[in-house]
């Protein structure tokens, strides 16, 4: 039975005559005819006594008025796609929280105080708690520039929160040692700094491979935020995509948690001195959020 008919049946149900019915249905689906139309011819009308007139006004209150709506609400079979609107809220905060992980500095942090943490590519040193200011400020924008010895002879700037590139840090360090241990002759400090050396770059590789993967976490959930809405709208896409918005989103979602649970693996927390840090939180909470729009979605009863 189609929408037309459940919506004419249940106006006459309610009591409404059938040429009124037929009428208010014919507004919302139009061209529609009741099935026994077709089939059943129109009987012969019979002559009815005159009333007296005085009965005429009671018997006009008693019916509907002809240009009144009905006491029906809108055609049935469409249900409200609140299940949908919040697979879009929970994609939509997904989207928010992988880019706040991807251009986030906090992924490892201090585990002694908050002077030191790391983004996936860059490193922020903060000397504003430090007992000599100036100096850890000064040694701190040697080690983080990309051309030491030129930063050297340069003064450094006046805020004590200086920002870089890991492996700018990583490379300067391992020459500092490099350079004590070459002029006191002390090879196991030189095999030392190597190693560290490594061991710094790790997290400058893992960065860089998790920033990567992220990039494509996040176009996947973008393109999967148009497609829910589109499908919540009615609306299609080329190729149909709009029916695709759950797989995408639940794609997304494993490629952001295989990012964030990848970088755990590689990334080195340099002796214990590292934690793991907010933003690590942020991308995996956020690769749940898009696994999660896709089951909203698919519990949706709208379709």
């Amino acid at each position: 039975m189609t929408d037309g008919h459940t919506y004419y049946d249940g106006l006459i149900q309610q009591g409404y005559p059938t040429d009124q019915a037929l009428t208010y249905t014919q507004q919302y689906y139009p061209g529609f005819a009741p099935m026994n139309v077709a089939t059943t011819p129109m009987p012969i009308p019979t002559p009815q006594p005159i009333q007296p007139m005085m009965q005429q006004p009671v018997q006009q209150m008693a019916q509907p008025m002809m240009n009144s709506a009905p006491m029906a609400v809108a055609p049935m079979g469409e249900s409200k796609p609140i299940m949908t609107w919040t697979a879009v809220g929970c994609i939509a905060v997904a989207l928010l929280l992988t880019i706040m992980g991807q251009f986030g500095n906090s992924w490892q942090v201090s585990s002694e105080d908050d002077s030191l943490s790391l983004g996936l590519r860059n490193i922020v040193i903060d000397c504003s708690e430090q007992q000599n200011e100036s100096s850890c400020i000064s040694i701190s924008y040697t080690l983080l520039a990309e051309d030491m010895e030129k930063a050297a002879n340069e003064n450094p700037p006046s805020e004590p929160i200086l920002k870089g590139d890991i492996e700018n840090y990583c490379e300067n360090s391992y020459e500092l040692v490099l350079a004590v241990a070459t002029a006191t002759n002390d090879d196991a400090l030189r095999t030392e700094a190597g190693e560290d050396r490594e061991t710094c770059l790790k997290n400058d590789s893992a960065g860089g491979i998790t920033g990567l993967i992220l990039w494509i976490g996040i176009l996947g959930i973008l393109a999967s935020t148009v497609m829910l809405v589109m499908s919540m709208l009615g609306q299609t896409l080329p190729g149909g995509a709009e029916n695709y918005g759950r797989i995408s989103s639940w794609i997304s979602g494993g490629i952001v948690l295989f990012a964030a649970i990848l970088w755990m693996i590689m990334k080195n927390n340099m002796d214990d001195a590292l934690g793991t840090g907010m933003a690590f939180y942020l991308t995996f909470f956020a690769g749940l959020f898009a696994v999660g729009a896709g089951v909203l979605d698919m519990l949706d009863k709208r379709e």
